[in-house]
């Protein structure tokens, strides 16, 4: 069934091409579960202001959950997080979490422009509703600031923002603030954070950083690597899964990779050297090769639009997905692994909904 004839049967049932109001907000309780946490991709209408594709959101988040994540972080670069508003944020993070209606805990990136003060409002605002307001690093300091600096601005962001349970995102762009395994022990023993999205670019200063936190008796804080090459050997040292591009790809093969612990070394070092080689396929040109992905091959209608980058994918970027696809879905049959449809995903959810 086609894109156009699966909305129209939303229609005729009543399903309006909205979210369901549900209104839950998030809010787990104790600490954020281990597994697959996808980096957001937010599709864009194709007018003049590239407004937000509310629908192409939701069909987005049902996908996620149906194919067995355990979170959802919103507001992230895949977001393209640096070319939105505050308002344009903080509205795409909550229709996540409405969306999500409490199946599945949603993070979101909170401290951008602006000083202290404004980036700890937006992360209050945020923190009325997602499971934790996330603070991206390269944002609280200037790159040139010693750690100490760094560490007395976040200190003010936590003074300011009561017990509202934190994140850390190492993003690359516009240049990547690494902490320090002394930096990851320092928020670790504040209590206040739950969420570390790494992006270290070397397995053994990930493992260092890994270390630290482990060290900190009682801390919630979850540790999720950005690099899907990455992913088993953090896993196998006590780390907590991925917060990476390839699961708006593919996710339930890092999903399976992830829970995988009682499987043979042999699979799941095949499952890895797979993941690693897909992950090179579907980094030219992202985030627009994901939306281009998500509708050549699901016919989910979602435009190939970036507030990034003006990009075409040519027939050498659409093959290599092509490849890249086939030799994931091969191995998932395999591993008796079902694939989710996001079109069937999202009308089933709202099918249910109904019923109820």
């Amino acid at each position: 069934m086609n894109t156009s004839r699966l909305l129209a049967l939303c229609r005729r049932v009543g399903i309006r091409d909205a979210t369901v109001q549900c209104r839950v907000r998030s809010k787990h309780s104790g600490t954020l579960p281990d597994g697959v946490w996808p980096t957001m991709i937010t599709p864009f209408v194709d007018n003049k202001e590239k407004s937000v594709d509310w629908v192409a959101l939701d069909i987005l988040t049902e996908w996620y959950i149906k194919s067995g994540v355990a979170g959802i972080f919103s507001v992230c670069l895949s977001s393209e997080m640096f070319q939105l508003t505050n308002d344009q944020r903080v509205a795409i993070a909550r229709r996540v979490v409405d969306r999500a209606a409490g199946r599945v805990p949603v993070v979101a990136g909170a401290t951008f422009e602006g000083g202290l003060e404004e980036q700890a409002s937006l992360m209050n605002r945020m923190g009325e509703f997602v499971d934790a307001a996330v603070i991206i690093t390269n944002q609280v300091a200037k790159m040139e600031d010693r750690d100490e600096v760094w560490i007395e601005n976040t200190q003010k962001l936590l003074d300011k923002t009561g017990d509202l349970p934190l994140g850390l995102y190492e993003t690359p762009s516009p240049q990547v603030r690494a902490l320090t395994p002394s930096m990851m022990q320092w928020a670790a023993k504040t209590g206040r954070f739950v969420f570390h999205k790494d992006t270290s670019l070397s397995v053994d200063k990930m493992l260092e950083k890994l270390r630290a936190v482990q060290m900190t008796p009682g801390t919630p804080m979850k540790f999720y690597t950005a690099k899907t090459q990455f992913l088993k050997t953090l896993l196998d040292h006590g780390g907590n899964g991925l917060s990476g591009v390839t699961s708006n790809f593919h996710p339930w093969l890092p999903v399976w990779l992830c829970n995988s612990r009682a499987e043979t070394e042999e699979m799941r070092c095949k499952v890895q050297r797979v993941l690693s080689v897909a992950d090179i396929a579907l980094q030219s040109k992202y985030p627009t090769s994901a939306k281009t992905y998500h509708s050549k091959f699901y016919n989910v209608p979602i435009k190939p639009i970036s507030k990034i980058h003006n990009v075409t994918m040519n027939d050498q970027d659409l093959l290599a997905l092509e490849g890249m696809k086939r030799i994931v879905d091969d191995l998932c049959h395999e591993l008796g692994v079902s694939t989710v449809h996001p079109m069937m995903a999202y009308l089933e959810s709202n099918c249910s909904n109904i019923a109820q």
